[in-house]
């Protein structure tokens, strides 16, 4: 008996792990989705006394910005971004993603006057240090902050843990990306790219801030 219940419990565990396996695969899209979606921390929009947008990812971020404005949700618009991108470096346009941003925007239809920059930040946790106080110099009680979708959880969490932030109602919203959906990242080298950079970052975060 001792021997032929070897080979059975190595088929029943064959069995199991080939419908583990299958489980896996069958839901593999909604298990891929939720991972984009937890990143998605969005807050609906309301009306707010600025829109604050981080910089990076300058075409994504200065379109749907434009948009926002264009759509009245804030007063004014302020870019963020003291790097430069390597981009424009090597061809002699050291532009930081601030600037970047607000010409991207004003392309997309940024109303005229409505767009500021403040050359600041070379991090997410530097802007975050920048936005709450201009805003709180301003009097602003309200902000909209502005980054790629797979940015907002970690952008909450930074505002969230910030002393600063008393007084200051925060609402995130995301750009779409121009080069992948988030709704199927993983079916583009770029959303690839971001979302295990994003996760990465997120446990960086926490450990460092």
């Amino acid at each position: 008996m001792a021997e032929r219940s070897g080979p059975r419990r190595s088929l029943v565990l064959l069995l199991v792990s080939i419908l583990l396996a299958g489980g896996l695969w069958y839901g593999r899209v909604p298990l891929l989705r939720a991972l984009g979606g937890f990143l998605t921390r969005e807050d609906p929009l309301r009306h707010a006394d600025a829109l604050y947008v981080l910089g990076g990812a300058s075409l994504d971020r200065g379109r749907e910005a434009a948009r926002v404005m264009q759509a009245g949700w804030c007063d004014h618009a302020w870019f963020l971004g003291a790097n430069i991108p390597t981009v424009l470096e090597s061809m002699g346009l050291p532009l930081p993603e601030a600037e970047v941003s607000l010409q991207a925007a004003v392309r997309a239809g940024l109303p005229r006057g409505k767009g500021s920059v403040l050359r600041y930040g070379t991090s997410t946790a530097e802007e975050a240090d920048a936005i709450l106080v201009h805003a709180q110099r301003a009097g602003f009680d309200t902000i909209v902050v502005l980054s790629s979708k797979f940015h907002l959880r970690r952008i909450h969490g930074v505002f969230a843990r910030h002393p600063q932030a008393r007084g200051i109602t925060v609402l995130l919203h995301g750009a779409p990306a121009v080069l992948f959906r988030e709704e199927a990242w993983w079916r583009y080298e770029d959303g690839l790219v971001m979302l295990a950079n994003e996760y990465l970052k997120l446990v960086y975060y926490a450990w460092r801030y």
